[in-house]
C-alpha cells in the first residue's frame, strides 16, 4: 500500500476550523476510486523511560529493564490530554493504539479529554488495539517496546478490542536482535492494508515515533520535509489518507 497524505490544520478551513473536512469536501472526495479517511496521527506522551534518559543524560537507560513496557509521566499525561483538546468537534469513529501501555494511557487520556470538550451530540468511538502499529525496534533491544501480555492488558484498559492480536505472549520483541527495517516495514504496510479496510472514516491512532517514521519515509507520497519529520512526544498532526495500491512501498 501507499498513500497520499494532505496535512489538515485548524483554522484552515478545514471543516469550520476543526480537523475535518466540509460536506462539500467529502462528496468530492467520495467521487473518485481510492479509500480514504481522516488519520488522527499520534505519538504517545512522554514515558518513564523518555524522562529518565533526559535526566541521565543517558541514551543506554532504554536497555534498562526497570522500564519494560514504560508508562506515562505526568507530563506526558498532561501531552495527551492537550492533544485531545486539540481534536474537540472532531468526529471520531475509531481510536486505534499500539499495545504498548503508553500508548494505550494516551489514547484513553486524549479520548477523555476530547469527549469533555466537543458537542453531545458525537459519538463515541470504538476502541481497537493492533500489533502492526507497535513502536519500530530497528534501534535497539529496549525492554521499554516489549509488551505485557495481552491477558494482563486487557484487564487495565477494558474499553479496546484486542481480538486482532494473535497470541497472548509477546512475539516480535527478540531479544537476540533488533528488527529489520524489512520487518518494521512490512508491519506498517499490514497496518496499512488493514486500516483501508477498517469500517471507520475518522480515525485517532496513537503510536510511536520510529513507527511513524518509517511509515512517512516509506508509504507516503505528496509530502514535504516538516510532514515526514520525527514526531515529538504527545505531538498530534492530522492527515486525509488516500489508500493506493502499489507492488512495493
Amino acid at each position: 500500500r501507499i498513500v497520499r497524505a494532505w496535512r489538515l490544520k485548524r483554522g484552515s478551513g478545514w471543516g469550520g476550523g476543526h480537523h475535518a473536512l466540509s460536506s462539500a469536501q467529502e462528496k468530492s472526495m467520495n467521487s473518485n476510486n481510492h479509500a480514504w479517511k481522516i488519520v488522527h496521527l499520534m505519538r504517545h506522551g512522554e514515558g518513564e523511560h523518555n524522562a529518565a534518559c533526559d535526566i541521565a543524560g543517558d541514551e543506554d537507560l532504554y536497555e534498562d529493564e526497570r522500564y519494560f513496557d514504560a508508562g506515562l509521566t505526568n507530563d506526558g499525561k498532561e501531552q495527551a490530554r492537550d492533544a485531545g483538546i486539540q481534536l474537540q468537534g472532531s468526529k471520531l469513529d475509531a481510536v486505534v493504539a499500539s499495545p504498548l501501555s503508553r500508548a494505550l494511557q494516551t489514547a484513553m487520556i486524549a479520548y477523555r479529554a476530547w469527549k469533555d470538550h466537543s458537542q453531545p451530540t458525537l459519538s463515541d468511538p470504538r476502541f481497537v488495539c493492533v500489533e502492526w502499529c507497535r513502536e519500530g525496534m530497528t534501534y535497539g533491544v529496549h525492554p521499554c517496546n516489549r509488551r505485557r501480555a495481552i491477558s494482563e492488558v486487557k484487564s487495565e484498559f477494558p474499553q479496546f478490542d484486542f481480538s486482532h492480536i494473535a497470541t497472548d505472549e509477546d512475539e516480535i520483541w527478540r531479544r537476540d536482535g533488533s528488527e529489520s527495517q524489512q520487518d518494521l516495514n512490512h508491519r506498517v504496510s499490514l497496518f496499512l492494508e488493514w486500516l483501508e479496510n477498517l469500517e471507520a472514516k475518522h480515525v485517532l491512532v496513537c503510536t510511536h515515533c520510529v513507527f511513524l517514521h518509517a511509515l512517512f519515509a516509506n508509504f507516503v507520497r505528496e509530502q514535504d520535509n516538516a510532514v515526514n519529520s520525527w514526531f515529538g512526544r504527545g505531538e498530534l498532526r492530522s492527515f486525509v489518507f488516500e489508500f493506493q495500491k502499489s507492488e512495493s512501498p
